[in-house]
């Protein structure tokens, strides 16, 4: 007997919101550490042309999900609001002692203000928006400053940071990675890093033309009102690229590959099925 109509199985047809909820699990484990840089444009590429939800669950298996995350926080709101309850009720008992054991006598008046005290400036702070050219212009600046090169082995960016994969310093036979949120913060680890590694030169990168096409994303790629959920640039395949990866809140995504001089290589554009 063939299975009702809501049965699904490896074999049934994916959405186009499957696979944009399997690209943003995989960029929580990117974010998380659980893939490298590398895996997460190769998983995302392939999320984004899968066509079966067996082929998306491939990609996701050997992930924590975030059910794993929600529990674990879970247990530690329960300890924490514990612990301020707890807390409340020592805090509560001290008040009521020091009101019990205060005298009546008025408080002291308050201490005049010093005429000469200039009043504090504001504290501003920003965060870079790494998913416009500008902020990505602003980060080449920052990154070429900071090591003195452009090479990369490959980098994503998001709103607001940066993952960065390149050639460790102590050596080219090993990689590391780098968080950029404003400033450069290396991880712990470093891995082994082939010779043969393609690198990606950053000062190729036309920011101009890429302004141009991160401003008519959601024309060229068939998304209404698209967000960038991240843009990437490597060269693990044969030549450098750039791709810029979109949805918005209805699932509709899509993506494009570019020259870093601003040249389409490929689009893949929201089909409505």
């Amino acid at each position: 007997m063939s299975g009702s109509p809501t049965t699904t199985s490896t074999r049934t047809r994916a959405r186009d919101v499957d696979r944009s909820d399997t690209c943003a699990v995989l960029d929580t484990a990117l974010s998380d550490g659980q893939i490298t840089v590398d895996e997460h444009a190769n998983r995302t590429a392939a999320a984004m042309t899968a066509t079966t939800l067996g082929q998306l669950d491939l990609l996701v298996r050997d992930l924590q999900k975030a059910t794993l995350r929600n529990a674990v926080a879970k247990v530690r709101r329960i300890d924490k609001i514990w612990y301020l309850a707890a807390a409340s009720v020592v805090f509560a008992g001290l008040i009521g002692f020091l009101t019990l054991s205060a005298d009546d006598s008025p408080p002291p008046p308050p201490p005049a203000a010093d005429e000469n005290v200039e009043p504090l400036a504001p504290i501003v702070s920003s965060t870079l928006n790494t998913v416009t050219a500008s902020g990505i212009g602003e980060f080449i600046t920052k990154y070429s400053t900071k090591y003195g090169t452009t090479i990369i082995d490959s980098v994503n960016f998001y709103d607001g940071y940066a993952s960065v994969t390149r050639a460790a310093a102590i050596s080219p036979n090993l990689e590391e990675d780098i968080d950029f949120r404003g400033g450069f913060t290396p991880r712990d680890s470093t891995s082994t890093r082939a010779a043969s590694t393609a690198t990606f030169d950053l000062a190729a990168v036309d920011i101009d033309k890429l302004a141009g096409y991160l401003a008519g994303v959601s024309a060229n790629l068939n998304v209404p009102d698209a967000e960038i959920t991240h843009i990437s640039m490597s060269s693990s395949s044969d030549d450098p690229r750039v791709s810029i990866y979109v949805r918005n809140n209805l699932g509709a995504s899509g993506w494009m590959d570019l020259t870093p001089d601003g040249r389409p290589i490929r689009l893949s554009p929201f089909t409505p099925r």
